[in-house]
């Protein structure tokens, strides 16, 4: 079964990564808001969320708990 959650996703230079998957979008926006403004970066990073559809079964999502 395939849910709806947040894709973080960040950008160096031009090449888009997902680092993470979350279930609440605030967790992510948070997490995407502190590594766009973090200070001791050396070079600008863009981070932010998208909504995608994943298998729970295939990735980890943070704040989602597998029944067994």
């Amino acid at each position: 079964m395939n849910v709806i959650v947040f894709a973080l996703v960040v950008l160096f230079t031009d090449e888009e990564q997902i680092t993470s998957y979350w279930l609440n979008q605030k967790h992510c926006l948070s997490d995407a808001r502190m590594l766009s403004t973090r200070a001791e970066n050396y070079e600008a990073v863009k981070a932010y969320c998208k909504p995608v559809i994943v298998n729970p079964e295939e990735v980890e999502i943070k704040g989602y708990f597998k029944e067994r």
